[in-house]
């Protein structure tokens, strides 16, 4: 017996969707993907990252810090919705539901969503054209990677761990490991 097709879900669909739990989800090929909740660590790291942001934009209004940041991205005909950990945006606030100008988008790394942000989520994000930089930051251990938009191409960055640091062209600043990974005891 054939199941009847499914209605493709809209970005519309996705941005007014309440199914009556406190769940999450991202919207990818017309389809719910629900996300979990993360670790301590992985719910202590998006904080770190908005101060490091916040001290490197602060006197740059209307630049700012976001945490679960709504972002559509076409990619062929499919417009995918995604909830970013982290980005940072100079767009001017407004009730709208969606960024549509990041400068950098942050992902936090966890075990269930690794695989889907490194080979789904840069690529697609990569798409925007606003978007300067994507830090994938993992939540288990020490390492930060780095895509920065170079003279229009995405150059990535070799792992950087322990004591490092490395310079975000989109902040302006030298962004140490040791801020990121505060209070996550690694």
């Amino acid at each position: 017996m054939h199941e009847p097709p499914r209605k493709r879900l809209t970005i519309e669909d996705w941005l007014t969707y309440d199914d009556g739990t406190d769940t999450r989800y991202e919207l990818v090929g017309g389809e719910l993907v629900a996300m979990a909740p993360g670790s301590r660590r992985h719910s202590t790291i998006p904080h770190n990252v908005a101060v490091v942001i916040e001290e490197a934009v602060g006197d740059r209004p209307p630049c700012r810090p976001v945490h679960q940041a709504g972002l559509e991205v076409e990619v062929d005909s499919d417009r995918r919705g995604y909830v970013a950990d982290v980005v940072m945006t100079c767009e001017p606030d407004d009730d709208s539901q969606l960024f549509r100008e990041p400068k950098l988008i942050v992902e936090i790394l966890s075990p269930s969503t690794r695989g889907v942000d490194r080979r789904r989520k840069v690529p697609d994000y990569g798409r925007l054209p606003s978007v300067e930089e994507i830090w994938l930051i993992d939540s288990r251990e020490r390492e930060v990677l780095v895509w920065r938009r170079t003279e229009g191409a995405w150059v990535g960055s070799f792992p950087y761990g322990g004591p490092d640091s490395f310079p975000s062209q989109a902040l302006g600043v030298e962004v140490s490991l040791d801020r990121l990974y505060r209070n996550t005891g690694l």
